[in-house]
């Protein structure tokens, strides 16, 4: 995924630490799903009572983390979609969008 977002212009040095957060909470979510998978997300305690597993939490919390940081890497169908193509980008704009930037004045 790196060299993709590397490639679109959405990965530089100084992106790096976000970067790694991102795949920080991927590893944690992904150990913890596994280990849903393996054991389930249900325990029963010494008094007989079902209880959630810690992990189902745990993979819940870097879902969230990991979603966060996709909007920010345009990894998410409306994260690209706001996604502006820079100067030289092959983009041309529409005459209304060029009239309503420019004040009225074309």
């Amino acid at each position: 995924m790196s060299k993709t977002l590397e490639a679109m212009g959405l990965l530089t040095e100084m992106d790096m630490a976000a970067f790694a957060g991102y795949c920080q909470a991927y590893a944690r979510w992904r150990e913890a799903e596994e280990f849903l998978t393996q054991h389930g997300s249900m325990v029963r305690t010494p008094n007989g009572y079902l209880q959630q597993v810690p992990q189902v939490s745990i993979a819940q919390t870097n879902l969230k983390i990991m979603l966060k940081f996709c909007e920010q890497f345009g990894l998410t169908p409306s994260a690209r979609s706001r996604i502006v193509g820079g100067e030289g980008s092959g983009e041309t704009e529409d005459e209304m969008e060029q009239l309503l930037e420019s004040g009225g004045d074309l």
